[in-house]
């Protein structure tokens, strides 16, 4: 396969999950917290924590593992939130039964990807979490999110609210909120909103902020989804 050293592409989030089209460039060895499933049309390689190639169309990482992926042309990268209790949407769930996937893991450790797909689909969200989290993008914009100011409309202790909205959203209280940040803060880039301008809308202290969380979460530097204007 051609390689290139250049990452190319965009990178789409939804609730629980991000999806990286385009192409895959240079880039260190690293670990992230989300989950990564890789598509590619043909072979791509993987390098695991011991220096071991590993290569297929279909790449499972599991949470928090060391890995390098080598530059490919043009692939599908999936983060999923580790922390999801309710299982994939239909779409990825038939693609991963449908391939023979190359599983990157730590030596014993438990598999995410497996689990997850003996996991059921999201039931429709109880009206008091379906206000809640409108009140949570309600807040976004002003920095801190606090549990208790959210439970405040749903009448419940904060205990009930924490557990409920758990069982309801698939993730815990703070997880949602990060992820709802940075869906705020990339369609504000989608609409041409500096990085800056971005992450103050989704409450970040500053682009600098906003970087290191993609970093951390997707192992994808910033500098390769925007450029600072």
């Amino acid at each position: 396969m051609p390689e290139t050293s250049n990452w190319n592409g965009r990178l789409s989030l939804g609730d629980y999950h991000a999806l990286w089209s385009g192409s895959v460039g240079d880039a260190a060895a690293h670990r992230h917290f989300a989950a990564q499933a890789v598509f590619c049309a043909e072979p791509l390689t993987v390098v695991d924590a011991d220096g071991a190639r590993l290569s297929g169309r279909c790449l499972l990482i599991e949470p928090d593992t060391v890995h390098r992926l080598l530059p490919a042309p043009t692939a599908e990268l999936w983060f999923v939130e580790p922390t999801v209790v309710f299982g994939p949407p239909v779409d990825l769930k038939d693609r991963l039964i449908c391939s023979d996937p190359i599983h990157v893991a730590l030596p014993g450790q438990r598999s995410f990807w497996k689990n997850w797909l003996t996991r059921g689909a999201r039931p429709p969200l109880d009206p008091r979490i379906t206000r809640a989290a409108a009140s949570i993008d309600r807040l976004i914009p002003m920095g801190s999110v606090r549990l208790a100011a959210v439970a405040e409309e749903s009448r419940l202790s904060l205990g009930r609210f924490r557990h409920l909205f758990a069982a309801e959203i698939g993730m815990p209280f703070q997880r949602f909120v990060l992820w709802r940040r940075l869906i705020i803060a990339f369609d504000e880039l989608g609409m041409r909103r500096s990085a800056t301008e971005a992450a103050h809308m989704a409450g970040f202290s500053d682009s600098a902020h906003f970087a290191r969380t993609i970093k951390a979460m997707f192992g994808i530097r910033a500098s390769d989804l925007f450029i600072e204007s």
